[in-house]
This record gives C-alpha cells, structure tokens and sequence, in this order.
C-alpha cells in the first residue's frame, strides 16, 4: 500500500475482536479524535475500548442469520492525527477512507467525536447520510469552530450531500431555522416511540429513494443514557438500541458505503457497558449490511 493517502495510516496491535481478515468487505479503521469535544471528552480512547470489547461479543447475528466470525473484518489500524488542527485531520480522515472505499470496501469507522463524519462521509463520496444522533448538529459553529462536534451536519449539508435525522432531542433556534431552510429533515426520539420503527423506517426508504451513496453516522448519545452511559454528551429519553438496529435493517441494503460510531467516551464509562454497545452495533450492523450484498 504505497498510495499516499496511506501516509499518515498507523497499524494498531488490537485489533477489532481480533480480526484482521484482509478479505473482508469491511474495514475498521480507528479514529481517535476529540480535540473539540465540550463537556466529557474522552472519545479518543474510544477505538481501543471498543476493539477490545468486540472480542467478548457473540459474532453470530440471530438477527440475519449472518456469522460474523466467518465473514470477519480487515482492521487497518488508526488515523494519525494532528494534535490541535481539526480541518488538517478531516482531510487525512477523508483520504484514508477514499482509498479503501474506492476499493469496494464498506469503511467502518470508529471515533472519536462526531467532527470525524465530515472526513469519513465524503471519502466514501456518499451523497446521503442517515444520522442517529441526539443532537442536529446544525451550528454554523459552536465556541468559535467551524469544525466542532456541533456543526458537522451542517458542513455536510453544505457539501450537498443530503442528510436526514433520527433520535434528536437536544437543539438551539438556529438549527431548527437551518433545517427548515435547508430541507433537512428529522424525526424526534418522541416521534420514533410514537411512529414505531416501520413508520420510520418507511419515512428514511422515501428520503433516501434517489440516492446512490448512503451513509449511517451512529451519535452514541442517540441511545438512551439508561443503555448508553458513557457518552461526551448525553441525554435523557433517548432511543433503545433495538429500536434502532431494527429501523436499519429496513433501510440497508447494497448502497450503504460506510457507517460510523461515535461519541464513546470511556473515562466515562466505568463498567465498559458502553462500548460493549457499540461493538454490538458494529456487528449487528455489519451483518445486516451483508444480508442486502449480491
């Protein structure tokens, strides 16, 4: 792998639940980012916490039917990042995850902050981005920064690239003022309860039914703080983890390029509960997205 986009790629000793099946369609990579994070950071640490967790997850998915341990992951290591230059770390996120997304490989990232998703989402050229998230993300900027954890939907939606959003339940004036002007839609965790996961399911088919690239972005603070404690900024009635993996096995299917977990903060996280959940996500997510494959 002599491709300069690979400059600034390090190989980590663990690797996710101890895979590294070079054959694999997906990728792990690790980004351990959380320079802008504004209440606990922590999220740096997430990609080791979360590696290490997946090894004490079952790899089979009752869900699908897939076993995971057959089809594994190709864990390709961290991102090497700069201490304080967030746009310089979006840009070698982005050209990490294009080489291996321009190889047909789904590009699973774990963060690290939400900011990451600007460099993850456009190096896998998608064109819609379905993001759980407690929060819009919407800012124009937050504290100063235009990239910060509390714009990146916004920098996003400004590259064209459509975005709708599921789980919110934390947002300022402005964002809501943005979405109505920009047509970025979103749906309420109160509004999911409501719904139930088919209704909302059914709304993101029709939202993404032109698209061609699609996107998941999973804000670990989507979840319900109850399953979900260890989160840079949590918040109350959140979505239960199940009521998510079931709205994305109606929506995937052979389009999806990549996904992400972010916002894992484990300082946070004493009991590691947390990262055990995303691990899960990871592979409940993995084995759905390879159910839709030819």
């Amino acid at each position: 792998m002599s491709d300069a986009r690979l400059l600034y790629l390090n190989d980590v000793s663990r690797k996710f639940a101890g895979f590294n099946k070079e054959n694999s369609p997906f990728v792990i990579l690790g980004i351990p980012m959380d320079i802008t994070s504004s209440y606990r950071p922590g999220s740096r640490f997430a990609p080791s916490a979360i590696r290490d967790a997946a090894q004490y997850i079952e790899f089979y998915s009752l869900r699908t039917g897939i076993d995971m341990g057959e089809v594994g992951f190709n864990d390709i290591g961290d991102v090497a990042l700069h201490p304080s230059n967030v746009e310089e770390n979006v840009k070698r996120i982005s050209d990490v995850v294009s080489y291996f997304s321009e190889k047909g490989k789904i590009v699973v990232s774990i963060g690290g902050e939400h900011t990451i998703t600007v460099g993850t989402a456009t190096g896998t050229n998608a064109d819609c981005v379905i993001s759980f998230d407690a929060h819009l993300d919407l800012r124009d900027d937050y504290l100063g920064y235009k990239y910060d954890h509390a714009c990146v939907m916004r920098r996003l939606s400004e590259k064209g690239i459509k975005i709708m959003e599921i789980g919110n339940r934390a947002v300022s004036k402005e964002e809501l003022e943005y979405a109505r002007k920009a047509g970025v839609p979103f749906i309420t965790s109160w509004d999911v309860e409501l719904l139930g996961y088919k209704e909302v399911a059914r709304k993101i088919i029709n939202f993404t039914e032109e698209c061609k690239r699609i996107y998941i972005t999973y804000d670990m603070d989507s979840i319900d703080p109850s399953y979900a404690p260890g989160v840079a900024t949590p918040e109350p009635e959140g979505l239960k983890p199940t009521t998510i993996l079931d709205i994305v096995k109606l929506i995937a299917d052979k389009r999806i390029v990549g996904f992400d977990i972010v916002e894992v903060s484990p300082p946070f996280d004493p009991s590691g509960i947390t990262s055990v959940l995303a691990a899960k996500i990871i592979m409940e997510t993995s084995a759905i997205i390879k159910s839709k494959l030819p």
